[in-house]
């Protein structure tokens, strides 16, 4: 019974691995190049597939995307419920917290909340919401992107990163599973779509948006 139980939590807390809320950038790291996935790496999707229904995430921006930002002069706005730090190089939000804790038939998790980028030289007002983490074809940070109240497209990858380095950073803990810093890098996508709307220099492609540390509980605790 508990050799039972405890195979069921690994799964569980795989599909958890694999189904993290957006990550972005950890100071000092190295650049990465573009992640590329196997076809044998890419797993099916799991329609329905049930998360912790308690928990959090941290995201830690890292040097080169908060260097990017103060060079561009952009500052970055978190949609409720994320929540900016006091010092502006990250944010929190939580995880599970509302209706539609599972993977959908694209193999997406939705979570509430979302970011705003401001652009003072242009004047334009990027909003990045609705949220999305996919699983396949590889782990990724995507959402509907709008400028200035105008939707620009409804969905857009972001930041990706591979299976290999989420799951790396995964450790069971005495209440569910946590993931520290999975790391998601700056997509062609994302680089070319600040740069043609602001006329100004997108981030970096491959360069290291960030990194997520999440934490998925599978009893409540109190915080």
């Amino acid at each position: 019974m508990y050799m039972h139980g405890l195979r069921r939590l690994t799964v569980l807390a795989a599909v958890a691995a694999l189904s993290l809320p957006l990550g972005l950038a950890q100071a000092g790291a190295a650049p990465h190049a573009a992640a590329t996935t196997t076809k044998a790496a890419v797993a099916a999707p799991f329609p329905g597939a049930y998360l912790s229904p308690w928990g959090d995430a941290q995201v830690a921006l890292g040097d080169e995307t908060v260097a990017w930002m103060t060079r561009e002069h952009i500052t970055l706005e978190a949609i409720s419920p994320f929540v900016m730090d006091a010092d502006k190089r990250g944010f929190s939000m939580p995880i599970g917290s509302t209706a539609g804790d599972g993977l959908d038939s694209k193999g997406r998790i939705f979570y509430p909340g979302g970011l705003r980028f401001h652009h003072a030289a242009s004047g334009k007002t990027f909003t990045l919401m609705p949220t999305y983490i996919r699983v396949m074809p590889t782990p990724a940070y995507t959402a509907g992107i709008s400028v200035d109240g105008k939707m620009i497209s409804e969905e857009v990858t972001m930041a990706e990163s591979t299976y290999g380095e989420v799951i790396a950073g995964a450790r069971p803990s005495l209440t569910g599973w946590r993931i520290k810093q999975a790391p998601f890098y700056v997509t062609a996508d994302t680089a070319r779509l600040f740069a043609s709307v602001t006329g100004g220099e997108g981030p970096r492609v491959g360069s290291l948006f960030g990194t997520l540390t999440p934490n998925f509980d599978y009893v409540p605790t109190a915080k």
